[in-house]
């Protein structure tokens, strides 16, 4: 018996290290896909968050001392809030702008938002329509209305959105570069960073495909040191959402 009160004694004290350990140099990247509610039957549920939850976790975060931040500020010389964390939204959908924009305007949150460039106007072609039904993506008039705000960053994924973990690296890197390219030249934006997604598996080449001097952005569900880096890891919270909240939970 006394050695069994021991041992709890020994858990609980730590469970409460856990609970009490901080980073103070961690940098949150909480990564969002479609916004809405998913289909029926759609089998990618996970890809999916309404306005309201997200509502609901943005005012978690600001409640517990988190300073929402874009992209721009990972690069820029300017210090960096306590407890940052930046937002990303992937794919550049139109409902975006619908939806989530507001709730960003409303509540003087910036975002980052990650785009294939060569789908501006169109719809996300890299997804299979038996899945899920295609959806409209941002048109080069909304993403220079969101560049004026003045709260939305962008960075550049795939050309046409391909999973480059697929694919031979020349082309991959070719894919990558481009796209860069074309969200310069051709939207007028600038790109604060490159990411992965979609990204089936591991990607063990990153240096070899991402454009060089950008940070690249990966589905990885980690955090970050507070130094510029190379390479920063991303949650998905609607995919890995016990992992997330446990991580945002022990440092809020």
């Amino acid at each position: 018996m006394l050695y069994l009160a021991l041992g709890l004694v020994i858990l609980a004290g730590i469970l409460t290290g856990i609970a009490l350990y901080r980073k103070p140099n961690a940098l949150f990247i909480l990564a969002y896909e479609k916004i809405g509610k998913a289909p029926q039957n759609s089998r990618l549920k996970n890809e999916w968050i309404t306005v309201k939850q997200l509502k609901k976790t943005l005012l978690w975060l600001r409640a517990h001392g988190f300073t929402p931040i874009n992209a721009g500020r990972l690069t820029a010389s300017a210090t960096r809030p306590p407890k940052p964390v930046l937002l990303v939204f992937m794919g550049g959908y139109k409902s975006f702008l619908t939806d989530i924009f507001p709730l960003l305007q409303d509540s003087q949150t910036p975002a980052t938002l990650f785009l294939p460039t060569n789908t501006t106007g169109t719809y996300n072609k890299w997804q299979n329509p038996h899945q899920e039904p295609w959806q409209n993506l941002l048109t080069e008039k909304d993403l220079k209305m969101l560049a004026k705000s003045g709260l939305i960053s962008f960075g550049a994924l795939a050309l046409n959105g391909e999973d480059l973990s697929a694919l031979p690296t020349d082309q991959a890197a070719y894919l990558a570069q481009e796209s860069v390219f074309r969200l310069h030249t051709q939207l007028g934006l600038k790109a604060e960073g490159f990411a992965f997604y979609p990204a089936e598996k591991k990607i063990k080449n990153i240096t070899d495909i991402a454009p060089k001097n950008l940070t690249v952005f990966i589905d990885n569900p980690a955090t970050n040191a507070l130094t510029q880096k190379a390479v920063l890891n991303v949650f998905f919270p609607q995919k890995h959402p016990w992992k997330t909240f446990w991580n945002l939970f022990i440092r809020r």
